[in-house]
């Protein structure tokens, strides 16, 4: 079997440039494996829409190829891809039902799914409703529906949370694994919120300088975390304190505040620590345990 087979997006080598500009992305490698649910993630104005469009054809490059779904863009991009990209394309004055009516005529695909999508999408009671008495979430939702109304095998989403307020993600995210999990649809979706990408993506990529700075599983890129532990703490005295962590051979410096910071191998040595102190008879007065979070290597490879 090879790559394609199992990449529900495969691109190599893209480039892309507004005429006259900076390039927005160059030489830039993507896969998204077939079945997950991929978020591309980058922050605003980094070029995620614009890769989004590039994937599925609505943007010429200027260099590099993709494969959706084992084949190229003409073949695949219309009858096995649904897409979403910045604002749902909908008639404000008809009703959820009549906006996938038409659809449904447009893409010859059977009026029996329309009531599926609806339910699928949460928006059965609101059907008969006009678009334009619709919340910004609702709209959202009905987007969707009309990009998975002929159910496409891959799914592009860009921003899907976007604007919308707690509850909205909530309902997005449930769809979205929905979708994924029950539909068997390969999503790739954008944000710039990493906490979406969390609780939403089995994989991610983070568009940084024009490329993927990392791609792979979330497990992967938890696993690149030094899995390391930073204690700070403010003690009395503290000069005493900070000499007997470092005779203990704990890397520990200075901190803010007057405080100090040291690096631990894991939490087993935060009692030994603390043991050390008392033991020496010096007072703590405050103690913080940090662990390496996902978005401290996020932010790292935008330095």
């Amino acid at each position: 079997m090879n790559a394609n087979d199992q990449s529900a997006v495969q691109a190599r080598g893209l480039h892309f440039a507004y005429s006259g500009e900076k390039a927005i992305f160059s030489g830039l490698e993507m896969d998204v494996p077939l079945g997950s649910v991929y978020g591309l993630l980058g922050a605003n104005g980094i070029g995620k829409s614009t890769l989004m469009k590039a994937l599925v054809g609505l943007l010429p490059l200027q260099a590099g190829r993709i494969n959706l779904l084992g084949g190229p863009i003409r073949q695949k991009a219309f009858q096995d891809v649904g897409l979403l990209i910045e604002q749902p394309n909908i008639y404000p004055h008809l009703s959820g039902v009549d906006n996938l009516l038409v659809m449904a005529t447009y893409r010859k695909t059977e009026r029996s799914r329309v009531s599926e999508v609806l339910n699928l999408v949460g928006l059965e009671e609101a059907g008969n409703k006009q678009v334009r008495h619709y919340s910004t979430g609702m709209k959202q939702r009905l987007g969707i529906a009309l990009a998975i109304l002929h159910r496409p095998r891959l799914l592009l989403l860009d921003e899907p949370a976007n604007g919308l307020d707690p509850v909205g993600i909530v309902a997005i995210r449930r769809l979205i694994r929905a979708l994924n999990q029950e539909e068997g649809m390969t999503i790739l979706l954008s944000s710039h919120l990493l906490s979406e990408v969390e609780q939403s993506c089995t994989h991610l990529g983070i568009l940084a300088r024009g490329r993927l700075a990392y791609q792979g599983s979330l497990e992967g890129a938890r696993s690149q975390l030094s899995q390391g532990l930073r204690l700070r703490l403010h003690c009395n005295p503290t000069g005493p304190a900070l000499d007997a962590m470092r005779a203990a051979g704990w890397k520990a410096d200075p901190g803010e505040n007057g405080g100090l910071q040291l690096l631990l191998s894991g939490k087993p040595e935060i009692s030994q620590v603390i043991d050390l102190l008392r033991g020496a008879g010096i007072d703590i007065h405050e103690l913080i345990i940090e662990e390496d979070r996902l978005e401290d290597f996020f932010l790292s490879l935008y330095q």
